[in-house]
């Protein structure tokens, strides 16, 4: 049975990735970094949990150690973000030296705060109030920090040709996530909070980001780190909420409805102040005399005259 609900967990959340991560990509940066952090596969290691672990208290850490695992991968953009900006552009100046380095300071700061949670906080030894406070903690400073990267780095109206990814990367994608959930839901007995922090491991945000940057450019990537930051939050609130409802309904309901809530509470109102910030910054663009829209325009034009290229 356990090698049932490991496999069968890790190979829904794979396909998920794929589907979510092919759409994603024909939604732009900005909306696509919001929709791709909906929590899609939150929903499958819930499930993966629940059978997998031995009581409800176990259960209950596994879910609250998400928001954790998530407050590490708003570190892990935070990192990328800053990094990018203080690298001098003569320091390095080929695009993918810049991005291998930020990338390689996210995963730093990533791994420095699942140290600290794990050996500083010890989830699995704190009553459940303190799991809650800090589950609770975590969404809050991931909020903060993705308000922090929408201000410093706003979402650049100026963008480049929609990234269209070989189906061999999309396989890829789906592979790193069935490894990271098989990982996760195999330790959900016995490590009940690691396996909460791995189930977040940003290995297919890393991916995402990976195309955008080569295809739109360092700007646009460091435009959607804000909305892709903000768009975690619902996968938190996703997994408070279902550490409780799935236990006090039943586990299909409880999971229905904490998707739901986290959707109309969080992903719903994180689209409609992108979107309005998105349309003043446009508006700000004209004024100075630059039109996004005739640009896009342009592009999309010399782009079917027969450029098949992706510009950085």
């Amino acid at each position: 049975m356990t090698w049932v609900v490991e496999i069968a967990s890790a190979t829904v959340a794979g396909l998920v990735i794929v589907v979510v991560s092919a759409l994603v990509e024909r939604l732009g940066p900005v909306i696509g970094a919001v929709l791709g952090s909906v929590p899609h596969v939150a929903v499958v290691g819930s499930v993966g949990f629940f059978l997998q672990t031995a009581s409800s208290d176990e259960f209950r850490i596994a879910m609250l150690s998400m928001p954790l695992g998530m407050l590490c991968n708003s570190l892990f953009t935070m990192a990328i973000s800053i990094s990018a900006r203080l690298l001098p552009q003569h320091c390095i100046q080929s695009p993918k030296g810049r991005l291998f380095f930020c990338v390689a300071c996210g995963f730093l700061s990533y791994v420095s705060g699942l140290a600290a949670i794990m050996f500083g906080l010890r989830p699995k030894e704190q009553s459940m109030q303190v799991a809650w406070l800090a589950a609770a903690a975590a969404f809050v400073l991931e909020l903060l920090v993705g308000i922090l990267l929408v201000c410093v780095a706003p979402s650049t109206s100026k963008s480049g040709p929609k990234p269209r990814t070989s189906f061999s990367i999309l396989v890829a994608r789906g592979l790193v996530t069935f490894c990271i959930f098989f990982g996760a839901v195999a330790v959900a007995r016995s490590l009940p909070a690691l396996a909460g922090i791995l189930a977040n491991l940003p290995l297919v945000t890393t991916m995402i980001l990976v195309v955008i940057w080569t295809s739109q450019g360092e700007d646009v990537t460091l435009g959607c780190l804000g909305p892709m930051t903000l768009g975690m939050l619902s996968a938190s609130g996703y997994s408070m909420l279902s550490s409780e409802l799935m236990l006090l309904w039943h586990p299909v309901l409880g999971c229905v409805v904490s998707w739901l809530l986290s959707l109309v509470v969080v992903t719903k109102p994180t689209l409609v102040v992108l979107e309005q910030l998105n349309k003043q910054k446009e508006r700000k663009d004209k004024s100075k005399g630059y039109d996004p829209e005739a640009i896009r325009t342009s592009e999309g034009s010399s782009s079917a005259e027969g450029s098949t290229s992706s510009s950085c």
